[in-house]
Parts: C-alpha cells; sequence; structure tokens
C-alpha cells in the first residue's frame, strides 16, 4: 500500500486559510526554537507538509539562514511554494519514503502530517533516519491516553485523522532520542502539541 496517496488532497486536510494557520502560535515556537539552536548560522532543513509555504515563511520573516527544502504528497502544494518561494527546493514525495541519504539535514520539521497517515512509525524512523541532530514534530491531534483511528471519506476518496496514543507514541520518540521536550501550545482556534527532539547519536 502507498501509504503517501492516502493523503494527497491537501485542500481535504485542512478547511484553514493560509492566514489562519500561519498565524498559530506553534509557528512561533518552533522558529524561537530553532533559532535558539542556530544563531546566526546558516542550517539544512527538510520541512515535512508544507501547504502553502507557511513554515518557509516563517524562517525567512525570523532571518534564519536556513538551506531550506519542502516536501509534500500533493502535486498543487509544491506547485504552489515553487511559484511563490522559486529560490528554495519543493520536492513531491511521501514522508514514509524519504529520498535522501541518512544524516541529510541538521533540522527536520514535521507539521500537521502523521495524524493523515495510516500510522506513524514508518514516517517517524523516516524523520530520524534523515535528520543529523534535530527532529520537530508538530500534532494537531494532540496524542491521549486513548487511540482513535479515524478514516473520513471525502469527495476525492478519503482521509486519516487520527488521535494516537501518548505512551507508545512518546516511548518510540525517546527511543530514537538522547532528548524529548514537549511543548504544549493552547490556541483558541487549536491546541498544538510540539515534540522537540535531540536525536541519539549513532
Amino acid at each position: 500500500m502507498n501509504t503517501g496517496s492516502l493523503w494527497a488532497q491537501t485542500s481535504d486536510v485542512t478547511h484553514m486559510g493560509e492566514e489562519y494557520r500561519a498565524a498559530h502560535p506553534s509557528h512561533t515556537a518552533v522558529t524561537e526554537w530553532i533559532a535558539a539552536l542556530h544563531p546566526g548560522a546558516p542550517f539544512e532543513m527538510l520541512d515535512c507538509g508544507v501547504i502553502s509555504g507557511v513554515t518557509y515563511r516563517h524562517l525567512l520573516t525570523a532571518g534564519l539562514e536556513v538551506d531550506y527544502t519542502g516536501i509534500d504528497i500533493g502535486e498543487g502544494a509544491i506547485t504552489d511554494c515553487r511559484r511563490l518561494y522559486p529560490e528554495a527546493r519543493w520536492q513531491q514525495m511521501s514522508i514514509t519514503d524519504l529520498a535522501f541519504r541518512d544524516g541529510s539535514f541538521d533540522v527536520v520539521n514535521c507539521r500537521h502530517v502523521l495524524e493523515h497517515l495510516p500510522y506513524y512509525e514508518t514516517a517517524v524512523r523516516e524523520l530520524f533516519r534523515v535528520a543529523r541532530r534535530t527532529v520537530v514534530i508538530c500534532m494537531f491531534q494532540v496524542p491521549e491516553e486513548s487511540e482513535v483511528l479515524l478514516r473520513r471519506e471525502t469527495a476525492n476518496g478519503y482521509i486519516w485523522l487520527n488521535r494516537y496514543a501518548a505512551g507508545p507514541f512518546e516511548a518510540l520518540l525517546h527511543s530514537l532520542s538522547e532528548s524529548v521536550e514537549v511543548i504544549d501550545v493552547p490556541a483558541d482556534h487549536r491546541r498544538n502539541q510540539i515534540y522537540l527532539c535531540t536525536k541519539r547519536s549513532a
């Protein structure tokens, strides 16, 4: 099964407009954390699930020297980002099969993607594989004690809107990380939770 195809219709994944998404305080939290890791120094970043380039725009606004690559399974999202930000690299690709060598990026960022896959483990292991040191995962379906795997039918097929059990999910992150910092981001339109992971040395 090609799990990436289950998340192909970006317009179905979220009803929020670009400005609505861009204003979420979780963007600021992630940008500030990355800026503290790379103060005044260039770094390479892979961004998974680009939508309309919102994360890239936040990094530019913060003045960060980022060598940026963004991926998305949706062809439309990649086309839009190439038009808006031609200086960055944009590739249509599944998060469960990343076409990069081990340790290719200083920072690997994954925002609002894992919830739309049939399950998370393959994707999480791919994020850590291609990261040198830092993996950032932002969830809008905040993991809780119980797990709910929900497949929603749409006009274009179906998407997943999963809420994962916190225990097994966080155990996987800790098995791959030297440290995991969890930031809870309350917001009027949707609470987010951010996992800031320092990859375990080989």
